[in-house]
């Protein structure tokens, strides 16, 4: 398993191998899973399992599909994708199935890898592209971030009913609202613009995608969290949630999840670390968010800063640090500076880059 964590597949896996996204489909979830096997394993959360348990139960059982559920709230793990594996093991599933949000999508892949099994997965939210990519964020379980799995192979399924996308919290549809946006953002990482003659074309195809995300997202968001607001699966709903899900999991497929996130994601990965406790109660796109004002000085984009704090205001999302729980104190900001300096996203040795890496964090206070 080790040696899976670290050997990167030179192969580009783009997404899962069958995806539905439409109104009633938990009615037909069954059918769906029976696809791949009749004794599967599902791991739910908490309050994903009583959003969707009597029609999800109603028909697998239907269809003749046999299952245990294991109900899990706590952090994606290497512990817990074992003591997972072992019970679908004893329990003899052919299939593992992930219902809930990002952290239960990439626990229910981790499983499926440990295993040795297929993993169907039925997102409860649009709050991420996890139920769609060939990877899970693995993290201490206590929270902590610890390493990005990359698989070799995609998911067998995604399966998204838009009437429980409907029915979630605005604030996980926003918090992949802005994850998906923020590909185009830190695609360019440092400059304002990327350049076609300049960049591996897989790269700049990822790029180009996420353009295109961004400026669907930019003109329908709002009007699809008010939808959401109102518990409406219309179709402004379902354009926003296709562009969070499968084509911004199309974004970081095709660049093995490199390139497509870099300071608002690490910052991201270093708010875990380090400040774990503090933001427990933060939601991967919130955390990005935040980092995105970061990302943009960094860019030279900093006078694009406003119009994001007052799209993200629309959507009720944390704008600062202490939004997430963390206070903005000078030790702080330098513990997130040094992780950053730290990391792959930022190799530059010029003391000029190294200020304006400074300031760009100062940005999230």
């Amino acid at each position: 398993m080790a040696s899976s964590t670290t050997k990167l597949d030179s192969a580009i896996k783009f997404g899962a191998g069958r995806y539905r996204q439409e109104s009633g489909l938990l009615d037909h979830i069954g059918e769906e899973i029976r696809r791949f096997g009749r004794r599967v394993l599902v791991v739910s959360g908490p309050r994903a399992w009583d959003a969707v348990k009597d029609k999800f139960t109603a028909s697998m059982n239907a269809a003749g599909v046999d299952f245990q559920l294991e109900v899990f709230g706590g952090w994606c793990s290497f512990e817990e994708a074992k003591a997972l594996a072992d019970k679908a093991h004893a329990y003899g599933a052919q299939e593992i199935v992930g219902v809930g949000g990002g952290k239960i999508m990439d626990l229910a892949k981790a499983v499926g890898e440990v295993a040795n099994l297929g993993t169907v997965n039925v997102p409860t939210s649009a709050s991420t592209c996890a139920p769609f990519t060939c990877m899970s964020v693995m993290y201490t379980p206590e929270g902590g971030k610890k390493l990005s799995w990359r698989f070799d192979h995609e998911i067998d399924a995604c399966l998204m009913d838009m009437d429980v996308i409907a029915d979630c919290p605005i604030r996980y549809n926003a918090a992949g609202i802005v994850d998906a946006m923020a590909k185009r953002i830190e695609m360019l990482n440092g400059q304002p613009a990327l350049k076609e003659e300049d960049t591996p074309i897989d790269i700049f195809s990822a790029y180009s995608i996420a353009c295109y995300t961004y400026s669907v997202l930019e003109q329908n968001a709002l009007n699809a969290i008010e939808d959401n607001r109102q518990h409406k699966a219309t179709k402004t709903l379902y354009d926003v949630a296709f562009m969070n899900v499968p084509v911004t999991g199309v974004i970081a497929n095709t660049t093995k999840s490199f390139k497509q996130s870099e300071l608002a994601h690490v910052i991201y990965d270093g708010v875990r670390t380090i400040f774990t406790k503090e933001a427990a109660e933060a939601i991967h796109g919130e955390i990005v968010g935040v980092g995105l004002f970061c990302q943009l000085y960094f860019n030279g984009q900093g006078e694009k800063e406003a119009e994001l704090r007052d799209f993200m205001r629309k959507m009720d999302m944390p704008l600062t640090l202490s939004d997430l729980g963390i206070e903005p104190t000078e030790e702080n900001m330098d513990k997130i500076e040094e992780y950053i300096a730290n990391s792959r996203h930022f190799t530059s040795t010029d003391p000029a880059d190294r200020k304006r890496l400074h300031d760009a964090v100062h940005e999230m206070a």
